[in-house]
């Protein structure tokens, strides 16, 4: 027999980095794993080594209980929402200080809000990355800010005769600083449309010129102005400060601590989805295989309308668990690397996280894979016409192969079913062994009685014990033994016997050759169900491989050996931060560095130079110096015409559509007066480039200010307008309302308003009632009561967020309709781009020159980090086309409908198609695994199969050609060429068995390569019948 460990790639082999996406549509916001799914802890053992939940009789809960298990409150993030009402706390009861009110005056409720927009609760790293930020923002807004009002100033002097006496309105004053604020306002919202990792700075930066700016046509003197823009400079700063000390030293959270969650988390939905793939494989013992998405018609004669039956629970627990492992993987994938740069005292190394995560994917890929077990049936009922109710495509001989095909399962499950639920019991306990030797758990208590004879405990291991891997080794070395039985049993089936040691030894029988004679029909199905079989079998190996592999690193990285060191990430680390720091990055919307509703409906994912660059028709490259100064300066034209550009240059127009009413003579002291600046910030804050995004978040956003205003009131008057009490109710709210930023990432923006707007009308008031009226009015704005102060917030507020939906809309609206397909022709790109690195992948395992992938100069370690990259960009851009998806309902119709289904279809076609793509990795790794190059018959037998399979042509560079061709005419919104057709079926078994039509036989079903054949066919298959839904 073939070694156990010849059937699929061990992952220390196929260092594969890369994920594997579910093939069923995901959907994109899922409620918590449920506590049986995903908890180790929660599942008892039988003795039968099957796993039971701990109690079968569902429990009734309360509205109550079911609210709060909505909220997702625990105590992490409780403490998080307590941490961050601190800094705006501590900034308002500072100011109460005598001294401290002196120095700041009447910007002392700005240091609360800016202690706010520092956003404290940011895991360590990412805050040190943003902090550093926002302290460059600020200091470059100062000195900008003195040179604006300087400038100012002199143009008062130079258009003020000599003696005159000194005016409050000077128009040459009012147009300086309206050109100074336009031109910053375009310039610093272009930056956060190209690097949402600016969106704190930017906005930082926005308020600091806008407050400038309105106040700088009041001064008389440079002095004034210098004094003012220190004032205001320190302000910030102080704000900043409070943040900072705030998150390095109250509950401070690193970026090590929250991978390892992750990672926790990880651990335990693959733990889940193991138990969900079990219980799915026990239920094709007996339901029906082929009803998972079929629509039944409920016998409406008038209507005629067809009702999709609700898919089996087993489905379903696969597909919520496997949504929930792919936003999981792309959250690693960005918080990976800050946790790699942090500097820390601890065990774990960056190298340690880094293996970690590659195992995880090891493990996620075939697991991921096997799911799709459920799409292939639905295809095979979609060939078969099984899914259809159309009276044509109803006869008893369909219904009679159906059922015969759904019986032919039923007894394969069944014979099946002891060798699955072990292996995938082992693999559960394997897992939970790795949680234990990276102390991401506490190991449970062991409850051994003192009289208990060692005996009797026999030779059991359990996970975490120094011999587990030893145990695991051998259940997968027996399920893949079983792995003869199985198909022995299988042939037995098809009426055919045979000894019990036929594939140890494989001799000639002409009886086998009975199997693939009968009528093509039949030996069609028999070949596929042959295929599908191996296809389970295969995946199953490969995943109890890779956890064998992940058991193995996490022996030889056990934390309770490793010592307490200091970390240091490096230099090139260090240097890589930086350098990343002013790039377009690759992030997830839970990223809290770039979160802004800006980029919070989908992810953002940098596709390469080769993307965006577009050969010149009209220029050759530069050959001379003065050439190459020609091209600066067209690039420089080409970024004024840029996406980003426009969108600076429309919010730099709704700016000053407010803040013209501040240069005007008849208005300035009416506009200091009603606090119309605040307006301008919200139009800064909230400006965002597409449309249907602004119409949901303005809606949010005025109920949020709404919401604000009420608890502004209650604050104040709930302490009877204590001080001490209305500081410790604003902590309250505050620590409420970051429930938002936390827990709804995407809707921040909504969140930091509401809090922002509470803190001013609660921080004037507190203001006034320590410098005293006359003072707080020394800069033209007269006091309000909170009564009155509130409603004017709020207006001011709701003017601002009006002028920004207006302006995304004026001159013309930028739809999420085009951005979607804009980006939906990004992923059919790097669709493309990583089916081609598959293609060579293939190609360079088949002619066995892929070389070490762990030499760095080797073409596979290339091949491999270039998969790797492009399938983790994929992985988020479809993440972030689903959730961009969502937000065109809220966009308000003009002319036709969007075909808002036929682009989720498409969106789902090219996830399967990566999905598919990946496997075809996975099973290619076969070919070059180091057991098949020994000198034995199955190394013979795959040298012969090799051969024959380099001109079988087992990828195409027409799936490639037809994604780029796709993506085009997405992208630019042109047609396809005429009589343009998809890629032919390879028909890879007519190919082979024309030229040897043993290669295929029965008798080379237990060699390696074949179950590794068997899976490549099926991805194939699949993968052309997407591409030719695609082109319909």
């Amino acid at each position: 027999m073939a070694s156990p460990m010849a059937s699929s790639p061990t992952p220390g082999r196929e260092e594969e980095d890369i994920g594997f996406g579910h093939t069923r549509d995901q959907p994109e916001e899922k409620e918590e794993i449920s506590t049986a799914a995903t908890n180790g802890h929660a599942k008892k053992e039988g003795t039968n080594g099957q796993t039971a939940t701990a109690t079968d009789a569902p429990k009734k809960t309360s509205k109550i209980a079911t609210l709060w298990g909505k909220l997702e409150l625990d105590i992490p993030t409780a403490l998080m929402m307590m941490k961050a009402g601190i800094p705006p706390t501590i900034a308002l009861a500072m100011y109460q200080a005598t001294d401290v009110a002196e120095t700041y005056t009447t910007l002392g409720y700005l240091i609360a809000i800016i202690s706010i927009l520092g956003f404290c609760i940011m895991p360590r790293a990412k805050f040190i990355q943003t902090m550093s930020i926002n302290l460059i923002a600020v200091c470059v807004g100062a000195a900008v800010a003195m040179l604006e009002t300087w400038s100012g100033v002199k143009a008062r002097e130079h258009t003020t005769a000599a003696g005159s006496p000194p005016q409050r309105y000077n128009s040459s004053q009012s147009a300086v600083c309206g050109v100074w604020l336009f031109f910053q306002i375009w310039l610093i919202n272009s930056v956060k449309a190209k690097l949402p990792q600016m969106a704190f700075p930017s906005i930082i930066y926005a308020i600091f010129t806008m407050v400038a700016s309105i106040y700088g046509p009041q001064f008389l003197t440079t002095a004034q102005a210098e004094a003012f823009v220190k004032r205001l400079l320190i302000s910030f700063l102080t704000g900043l400060a409070l943040a900072t000390g705030t998150s390095l030293f109250i509950i401070p959270v690193t970026c090590r601590k929250v991978v390892a969650k992750e990672m926790t988390g990880y651990v335990m939905a693959l733990r889940g989805l193991l138990q969900a793939h079990k219980k799915y494989l026990q239920s094709l013992e007996t339901t029906q295989v082929f009803s998972h998405t079929v629509s039944a018609d409920e016998g409406d004669a008038k209507k005629h309308k067809k009702e999709k039956k609700p898919k089996n629970p087993e489905a379903e627990a696969i597909e919520a668990i496997a949504a929930k492992i792919t936003e999981l993987h792309g959250k690693l994938h960005g918080d990976l690397p800050f946790a790699k740069r942090e500097v820390a005292v601890g065990k774990m190394t960056p190298d340690d996280f880094e293996g970690i995560f590659k195992h995880l994917r090891l493990v996620m890929m075939p697991l991921m894979g096997l799911g799709s077990l459920m799409d292939i049936f639905d295809r095979a009922a979609e060939i078969n016409h099984w899914d259809s109710h159309d009276d044509g495509h109803k006869n008893s001989d369909s219904e009679a192969r159906r059922k015969e095909t759904e019986k032919d399962w039923h007894e394969i499950m069944v014979s099946v079913h002891d060798p699955i639920a072990e292996i995938i019991q082992a693999m559960d306990q394997g897992l939970e062994h790795t949680l234990l030797r990276f102390q991401f758990a506490k190991p449970p208590k062991k409850e051994v009685s003192k009289d208990t004879d060692p005996e009797e405990r026999g030779d059991l291991v359990r996970p975490g014990d120094d011999g587990f891997a030893a145990y695991l080794e051998h259940q997968c070395d027996t399920f893949y033994e079983k792995r003869g039985i199985t198909l022995w049993q299988w042939i037995e089936n098809r009426g055919i016997k045979l000894r019990k040691d036929f594939f140890e030894h494989p001799e000639s029988e002409p009886v086998l050759d009975e199997i693939f004679k009968e009528p093509s029909r039949t030996r069609h199905r028999q070949r596929r169900q042959l295929y599908t079989l191996l296809y389970i079998v295969f995946l199953l190996n490969s995943i109890s491989r890779a956890v064998l592999d992940f058991v193995r690193f996490a022996d030889e990285h056990d934390q309770a050996k490793a010592k307490t060191r200091f970390i240091w990430p490096g230099k090139k680390r260090f240097s890589k931060w930086i350098m990343s720091t002013f790039k377009p990055p690759d992030s997830t919307r839970s990223d809290e560095t770039m979160v802004t509703d800006l980029n919070s409906n989908s992810t953002t994912v940098y596709l390469g130079s080769a993307y965006s660059s577009k050969k010149d028709p009209e220029h050759l490259p530069p050959s001379n110096a003065w050439e190459k100064f020609g091209n600066v300066i067209r690039k420089m034209s080409n970024f004024l015409r840029s996406p980003e550009s426009s969108f600076g240059f429309r919010c730099a127009c709704a700016t000053m559509s407010i803040a013209i009413v501040a240069y005007l003579r008849d208005t300035q002291a009416w506009f200091v007066e009603q606090r119309l600046v605040w307006a301008m910030i919200m139009v800064a804050i909230s400006m965002t480039p597409t449309s249907g995004q602004s119409y949901f978040s303005f809606l949010l956003r005025i109920v949020g200010t709404v919401i604000a205003m009420v608890a502004a009131f209650l604050v104040w008057y709930m302490p009877d307008q204590h001080t001490a009490g209305i500081l410790v109710f604003l902590w309250v709210f505050v620590s409420i309302g970051f429930w938002v930023p936390l827990k709804k990432p995407q809707l921040v923006i909504v969140g930091l308003i509401s809090v922002v707007t509470t803190t001013l009308i609660i921080g004037y008031e507190l203001e006034v009632r320590k410098i005293g009226i006359a003072l707080a009015s020394s800069n033209g704005q007269p006091y309000y009561e909170i009564y009155k102060l509130g409603p004017y917030r709020l207006a001011t507020v709701a003017g601002g967020l009006f002028v920004a939906f207006i302006w995304t809309f004026f001159p013309f609206p930028i739809s999420e309709h085009s951005a979607l397909r804009q980006k939906l022709g990004g992923a059919l790109y790097l669709s493309a781009n990583f089916y081609s690195i598959v293609h060579e992948t293939v190609l360079a395992r088949i002619r066995d020159d892929e070389g070490d992938i762990e030499d760095p100069k080797s073409p596979g370690y290339a091949l491999q980090k270039a998969r790797n990259k492009v399938f983790a960009k994929q992985m988020l851009l479809l993440q972030g086309l689903r959730m961009h998806s969502a937000f065109v309902r809220w966009e308000v119709p003009l002319g036709g409908k969007f075909p808002v289904k036929e682009y989720d279809a498409i969106i789902q076609l090219v996830s399967n198609i990566v999905n598919y793509t990946a496997l075809l990795v996975y099973a290619s790794a076969t070919f070059a695994h180091p057991s098949l190059k020994e000198p034995d018959s199955s190394a013979q037998w795959f040298q012969d199969f090799r051969k024959l399979i380099k001109g079988a042509e087992l990828t195409s560079h027409e799936v490639t050609s037809m994604l780029a061709l796709l993506s085009s005419s997405i992208q630019n919104g042109q047609p396809l060429p005429p009589y343009l057709s998809p890629p032919k079926s390879y028909q890879l078994n007519a190919r082979l068995e024309q030229v040897d039509r043993d290669i295929l036989s029965v008798k080379h079903l237990a060699e390696p390569g074949y179950a590794a054949f068997a899976v490549m066919q099926i991805s194939t298959r699949c993968i052309n019948m997407d591409l030719e839904k695609l082109l319909k």
